[in-house]
């Protein structure tokens, strides 16, 4: 570096090379390391992710945050590489949260979207449909080997879009059935569920009665039961149970 920075520079300027190349060794973007920004509640993950990316030459983590609030004001100041994010960031906001909201600033700015990618324990098809919803949003399971995430992460700074680890769908819901369908696992009814989509609980009802045919159930508990089994719908923060939660007729 020092060696091709003094074929261009003059005598003069000898005394302010080294200060600038010692500048661009600690800038991974000069150094032509992808940079990473993690968001992430559960700490142990980012260690184990800063240890595994550590070693590498090629990518660096620059920042972690564990507040979705401030990991969107990091990423929009830092322009890093690409985005790590874990699914349930509070009890409000998820990962795909956070995405949306990424590549709606990214609009209003007119800026190049920055790859995502999604990480969970719980890969269910329902999250890679959403994902798929928005451009350059990965997902992959926290279940896979971290040489295997870090493999990943290296195809996704490359441009690709991953869904790694995503469990199969044996019932081939719809986007708007499992969007039903993970508030039924959370102990809501459709009156609750059409206010939370702001839809009318007749269009509820309707997507309702799809996935209990889909997934040959008789009940909305049986249908939550079965895809919980099958791990197409992952394991909820129950909300305060309603009075006629999973009720049998629709």
């Amino acid at each position: 570096m020092t060696k091709s920075l003094a074929k261009v520079c003059p005598i003069s300027c000898n005394g302010s090379m080294k200060t600038l190349a010692k500048a661009i060794s600690e800038d991974p973007k000069a150094r032509g390391a992808a940079t990473i920004v993690v968001v992430e509640r559960q700490r142990s993950y980012v260690d184990a992710l800063r240890l595994a990316l550590g070693i590498t030459e090629d990518l660096r983590v620059v920042a972690s945050e564990f507040d979705p609030t401030d990991a969107l004001r990091r990423v929009t100041e830092s322009k890093p590489s690409v985005v790590i994010s874990g699914y349930q960031l509070t009890t409000d906001t998820n990962g795909l949260d956070l995405a949306r909201s990424l590549r709606e600033h990214e609009a209003s700015q007119n800026l190049e979207m920055t790859p995502f990618l999604l990480l969970t324990a719980y890969p269910t098809p329902g999250i890679a449909q959403a994902a798929r919803g928005l451009s350059s949003v990965s997902v992959m399971s926290k279940n896979l080997a971290i040489t295997e995430v870090v493999s990943g992460l290296r195809s996704v700074v490359d441009g690709a879009t991953l869904y790694a680890g995503v469990a199969e769908d044996p019932f081939g819901l719809s986007k708007a059935e499992y969007e039903v369908l993970e508030l039924l696992a959370t102990g809501l009814n459709a009156t609750s569920i059409a206010r939370d989509l702001h839809l009318s609980v007749h269009a509820i009802r309707a997507r309702i009665r799809g996935l209990l045919t889909k997934t040959d159930s008789t009940s909305q508990l049986e249908a939550v039961v079965k895809a919980l089994g099958t791990g197409v719908v992952a394991p909820p923060t129950l909300r305060p149970a309603v009075a006629d939660s999973f009720v049998t007729a629709v």
